[in-house]
């Protein structure tokens, strides 16, 4: 059945409480779990040692590295000051160019990214930066959205509910400038990739909230790591249009505790139990 998740302060408490729900579920899954972050990207070590340990030791990929797969932070190099109507020219200068890089910078390694065949359909960064994510010169897809809010700031306003990101939807359609995309209808194929399939935006009273949906969300390998990137991707944001940051909802239609993974997921819920 459908869950609702307790709002909590950090990402780590939110990943292991939806992470405990889940282990707790006949064969690990649930449907329609929906966790709440209010403080996008605050942590707690503890946690993320503990699944890091496991992960490595099940030979998975690190939290750092899903992370990097919806942004990139190793790549942007931020200027320390977030953009306003009234910043002066040259600090616009700065802050655009700092987005420029990171952009041109992932673009730029986005033909050896695809040679891997998990990527023969883009990456998650690519699609926001270059849809459909195949090659470079798509649409940017963040650009867009930056420009967006800038320009609600610039004449006043503070509110906006139309500034999604489509990453699920495949290049079917051009152009995914305005608003949601969608499948032909003929399109009858089914997808594995992405398990991440929108990332919506909303603009209230000048702080910026994000909600990500995932068709299949893997609580072990992918989940926390997700939630990092998200949380990075939000400041990004908030960075470069002076938005606050809200809160990061996710909303995972299938939610796996993975029972069988070696990382043992039973045993790291009491683990992290006992320690915290």
């Amino acid at each position: 059945m459908s869950e609702l998740l307790d709002a909590t302060k950090t990402l780590s408490e939110a990943w292991l409480q939806a992470l405990t729900h889940a282990v707790s579920q006949r064969g690990g899954r649930c449907v329609h779990l929906v966790m709440t972050v209010e403080n996008p990207g605050s942590e707690d070590e503890t946690i993320r040692d503990v699944l890091d340990l496991a992960l490595n030791e099940a030979s998975s990929q690190s939290v750092e590295t899903v992370a990097g797969t919806i942004f990139p932070n190793s790549l942007y190099q931020s200027p320390g000051f977030s953009w306003s109507p009234d910043l002066d020219e040259q600090s616009v200068r700065e802050l655009d160019a700092a987005a420029h890089n990171l952009y041109e910078r992932y673009v730029g390694m986005l033909p050896v990214l695809l040679r891997v065949r998990a990527n023969n359909r883009g990456t998650y960064f690519s699609r926001m930066v270059t849809w459909p994510g195949k090659k470079p010169g798509g649409t940017n897809q963040l650009e867009l959205r930056i420009s967006r809010i800038r320009g609600e700031f610039a004449n006043g306003r503070r509110t906006n509910n139309t500034l999604d990101i489509d990453v699920g939807a495949d290049a079917l359609i051009s152009e995914p400038v305005a608003g949601v995309q969608v499948y032909a209808p003929s399109d009858q194929r089914t997808r594995g990739f992405p398990c991440l399939v929108h990332i919506d935006l909303t603009l209230l009273d000048g702080t910026l909230h994000c909600l990500a949906v995932y068709r299949h969300q893997y609580l072990i390998t992918k989940a926390y790591g997700n939630l990092v990137g998200l949380s990075r991707l939000m400041h990004f944001l908030c960075e470069q249009t002076g938005a606050y940051c809200g809160e990061l909802v996710v909303h995972a239609t299938l939610a796996d505790a993975e029972p069988n993974h070696r990382a043992r997921p039973q045993e790291l819920v009491r683990s992290l139990g006992a320690l915290l």
